[in-house]
């Protein structure tokens, strides 16, 4: 395009000043619009310009595809068996620290090999879907870069949560100056979790990876499901984001998720109470685009409505009933599920009511309405996926061999065109340097005394 409004230009200036040899020195000096040098057209047939046309033409051929392909849910950018191998397969440590994600913990990952610690990291924050990751993410924070008082600071003293990955290293001098009790360890290369023993969440969030049932029963479910899966030997990553899926549905529907299954009164209660806050917003909400004052303004009051619900769910699972718990042999889920749903994830994802998360994410969020497998879903979706991903190679493929194979004469054509252009852009700088004027030699310096 730009070589086109160049010759342009080049055309009306010379149509100005009237003299069509002048017209034709700028032309020659400049790129024609179809990019060969001197101005006129590539030598060749037609078929060679629509040999090199046709890459340019093939993302739009397949942008259906691409787009489809890109925005899938079901395609990880980045692979899950990373974390799995560094973590010797420990399908607890795993879910542990997909808890800690989702209860806003701090996390710091180590590892003495850095293209460990960024796979590890990458495949952590793809078990939350349709959750998003937003505390502070920094995959590997190089030991170079940060002073080891100011590195001291950010781990230890950082009120927000995060997800940090460091040298093995950097590991050391935080332990002997007083690593805080409230971040999460993960030694990637022992496979090793340190818990978090201390913290504002310490009475609610699981104290070590044995005692992550008793926080919230329904990981032992998950933990079966991963080990049954994820191994040195076999490791199935559909079956693998199929049920850390599950769980994340589950943990973000309260009225047929985790809560709505939970038996202990202490859940019913707190159901309960949710439930008349539902109901509760909804006659707020007619309301307000009922009334002619108001209603102008409604669109602005959904928002708001949504932000306090979200508030309003975590204080009723928060609250405790113990003149009911005696009677019931279940344990709660209530106070764990506070954690996550005052967590900034589940708040982030609550406010946005669902309106930018894609068909096949709102699907999955629904599998008991729908009554879904979501193990074959997924399933379905990645042999989907792998097949627009094999015909887009394919095709890509073909024409690299259209190009080898079927017009050699016209590609060497173009290879030696562009090599004359070359060596007259040489020979262009050679005689610019040789109409410089020659600058005098500087005189010489004095003898020291």
């Amino acid at each position: 395009a730009a070589a086109s409004r160049r010759a342009e230009d080049a055309r009306a200036s010379a149509g100005r000043s009237g003299g069509r040899k002048a017209a034709r020195g700028r032309r020659g000096s400049r790129a024609s619009p179809d990019g060969c040098a001197g101005g006129g057209r590539c030598s060749g047939s037609p078929r060679a310009r629509t040999f090199l046309e046709r890459p340019l033409s093939l993302p739009g051929a397949c942008q259906a595809d691409l787009l489809w392909l890109a925005s899938n849910p079901f395609w990880t950018a980045a692979p899950l068996e990373p974390l799995f191998r560094s973590l010797h397969y420990g399908a607890a440590e795993v879910v542990y620290l997909l808890l800690g994600l989702l209860a806003d913990q701090k996390l710091l990952l180590t590892a003495s090999d850095p293209a460990v610690l960024v796979p590890a990291a990458q495949a952590l924050r793809a078990l939350m879907l349709p959750l998003a990751h937003s505390a502070t993410y920094i995959p590997y924070l190089p030991p170079t870069l940060l002073a080891p008082s100011d590195m001291a600071t950010l781990i230890s003293e950082s009120t927000a949560p995060y997800l940090i990955g460091v040298h093995a290293s950097t590991l050391q001098p935080l332990v002997a100056e007083g690593l805080s009790p409230e971040v999460i360890v993960a030694d990637l290369d022992k496979g090793e979790l340190r818990p978090a023993t201390l913290g504002r969440h310490a009475e609610a969030f699981p104290a070590s990876v044995l005692k992550m049932e008793a926080a919230l029963p329904p990981v032992g479910s998950l933990v079966r499901q991963l080990q049954a899966c994820a191994s040195a030997d076999r490791f199935d990553e559909t079956t693998v984001q199929a049920a850390c899926m599950q769980f994340v549905a589950d943990l973000v529907d309260p009225e047929a998720g985790f809560l709505a299954e939970s038996g202990h009164s202490g859940d019913v209660v707190a159901l309960q109470k949710w439930r008349q806050l539902l109901s509760f917003e909804e006659d707020v909400r007619l309301r307000c685009e009922r009334d002619r004052d108001v209603a102008p303004h409604a669109h602005l009051l959904r928002p708001k409505l949504r932000e306090s619900l979200s508030h309003s769910l975590a204080s009723v699972c928060a609250e405790h009933t113990p003149g009911l718990a005696p009677s019931s042999r279940s344990r709660p889920v209530g106070p764990f599920l506070a954690l996550c749903y005052a967590a900034k994830p589940f708040r982030e994802w609550w406010a946005s009511d669902g309106a930018s998360l894609r068909p096949e994410v709102r699907t999955c969020l629904r599998y008991r309405e729908h009554q879904l497998n979501l193990a074959d879903h997924v399933g379905d979706h990645k042999r989907a996926l792998d097949a627009v991903e094999t015909s887009l190679f394919a095709e890509v493929f073909e024409l690299e061999l259209e190009l080898l194979d079927d017009e050699p004469d016209e590609l060497q054509a173009a290879a030696a065109a562009a090599q004359a252009a070359g060596k007259v852009a040489k020979a262009a700088e050679k005689a610019a340097e040789k109409a410089l004027p020659q600058l005098p030699p500087p005189p010489p310096l004095p003898p020291p005394p």
